[in-house]
């Protein structure tokens, strides 16, 4: 055997991938013979916000959600943090999205019930096939989130690497290398269950009430993490009442934006989606302020944004690192370290893109203190031991937004150098409305929230609800962060100037 380090390195490297297909066709087997020939048994999971989730034995597609869960695509989700860093703001809030998506499967089963008894209102049948589709879509829809999810899809974004969690999600079930694929594709024996997964996460416009379960103002997705990231940051703020809005949930169709067509513009097209009775407006409008609250106090409260920043410039730095001579003492990483490896040359490989997970970049930041590049281990230290930068938000000059520009205009002018070089962050990257999501905002026609009006039919709530109306224009928040906490008090000092 060779003793060198890359060889042996490559070496270990083939003795797994050949455990790992042993235990692939092992797990495969096991599921198919207890599939057919063995009573499968009823399992459950107790959690913290749906109670007893339940796995029936005598449900294939809940038994097939028991056997995807034990996967290791979908147990890498324990590594990988629901709201990424906010714990050090929140210190409850380290639950995971393996749990989450638990919840969301939970809350799809749910959704479907409402199909069933609605469908006849849109004038069509239940589809048994699109409703599994759905149901393991949601538990798999969190699949392809990286380390600290939105923060390093935005890191790849800087490098240029556009590819976002729903397409790494889908590349990721569609792996023949992987133990998502071959499970999926043994459940429907006459067609692909696995590209009808795939597709329905990847599509970006709706093609029935199917899609609304995992993608809608509505989803599965909204109502497990709304409750969830409420119980476990403890704010008590953002609560909704989800019995009272289960109960009045419709099925309806909705007009939305009709694709470019030069044969018919003026064409519209027709989706059904769920929708909310009249009944059920203070509820709705309890529904979208919970998603409103917990935007401004929790996903973007200031020193959550101000670690998500440091976080992701220490990542852009080891990337530049990774494409140069030198990568391993530049970074402080060892020579064949997952991120080195992912940054250099194999961002598109979907086996080195699930060794990333949370826990892989937080132990790294102990080595990455012995970095030759001093701003990589300056920056290491100060995550490990949240020695943050200082945040001066300009709602500190007042509410006026007049007033907030002028500050704005000054600071930018005064630390256009700090600014360049990243002793400064400014963030203008937070800005909710009543639609916000995470990960950006997304105002189609779907993703909106419809009362049935008994005249009209469906109508966006903002029209119906002067409470929603007022929310409807976004609120922006600008921060700046800096690295010397005599700076930031040197640009605080401009209160008078804009007075």
């Amino acid at each position: 055997m060779r003793q060198d380090r890359s060889g042996g390195a490559l070496e270990e490297q083939s003795v797994a991938r050949g455990e790992y297909k042993a235990t692939l066709r092992v797990k495969l087997i096991l599921f198919m013979v207890c599939s057919m020939k063995i009573e499968a048994r009823t399992q459950r999971v107790r959690d913290p916000v749906h109670g007893l989730i339940s796995f029936d034995k005598n449900e294939p597609v809940d038994q097939l959600a028991r056997a995807l869960i034990d996967t290791r695509e979908f147990q890498r989700l324990r590594r990988i943090k629901q709201l990424g860093v906010s714990d050090f703001v929140y210190p409850g809030a380290t639950h995971t999205r393996f749990a989450h998506c638990i919840g969301v499967f939970h809350t799809a089963r749910k959704l479907i019930g409402i199909i069933k008894k609605e469908i006849e209102a849109v004038g069509e049948e239940f589809n048994p096939r699109r409703a599994e589709t759905a149901l393991i879509a949601a538990l798999l829809h969190d699949l392809g989130h990286g380390p600290f999810s939105h923060t390093f899809e935005g890191v790849q974004k800087a490098r240029g690497a556009k590819k976002r969690h729903e397409k790494w999600t889908a590349d990721i079930i569609r792996n023949s290398a992987g133990e998502i694929q071959p499970l999926l594709n043994s459940f429907w024996k006459d067609e692909s269950f696995c590209e009808a997964v795939a597709h329905l996460l990847e599509v970006e416009d709706p093609e029935d009430i199917y899609h609304a379960v995992v993608s809608s103002s509505f989803d599965a997705d909204r109502l497990d993490y709304l409750r969830r990231d409420r119980l476990m940051t403890g704010t008590g703020a953002g609560a909704i009442d989800f019995d009272l809005l289960m109960e009045h949930l419709r099925v309806r169709a909705v007009d939305l934006e009709a694709p470019e067509s030069d044969d018919d513009p003026e064409e519209q097209v027709h989706v059904a989606t769920f929708c909310l009775d009249a009944k059920a407006l203070p509820a709705a409008e309890q529904f979208l302020l919970a998603r409103y609250t917990l935007h401004e106090q929790v996903y973007f409260h200031k020193t959550t944004r101000c670690i998500e920043h440091l976080v992701a410039k220490i990542l852009g730095l080891v990337a530049d690192a990774a494409a140069k001579p030198g990568a391993a003492k530049a970074t402080g990483l060892e020579k064949n370290h997952p991120l080195l490896r992912f940054f250099a040359k194999d961002g598109e490989v979907v086996g080195n893109y699930l060794e990333l997970d949370d826990v892989l970049v937080l132990s790294a930041l102990e080595r990455m203190q012995a970095a030759d590049s001093k701003e990589i281990a300056s920056l290491a230290l100060r995550l490990r031991q949240r020695d943050l930068y200082k945040t001066l938000d300009l709602r500190s000059f007042g509410f006026d937004e007049g007033r907030q520009q002028r500050a704005a205009r000054k600071i930018d002018a005064e630390f256009k150098a700090q600014v360049g070089s990243g002793r400064v962050f400014k963030d203008e990257g937070a800005a909710i409305g009543i639609y916000t999501q995470i990960g950006g905002d997304d105002e189609r026609a779907h993703k909106k929230l419809h009362i049935l009006d008994e005249a009209t039919g469906p109508t966006e709530i903002s029209r119906v609800s002067k409470v929603v109306g007022a929310l409807a224009s976004k609120a922006q928040f600008t921060r700046y962060y800096f690295e010397s906490e005599s700076e930031r008090d040197q640009a605080k000092r401009r209160k008078k100037e804009t007075a």
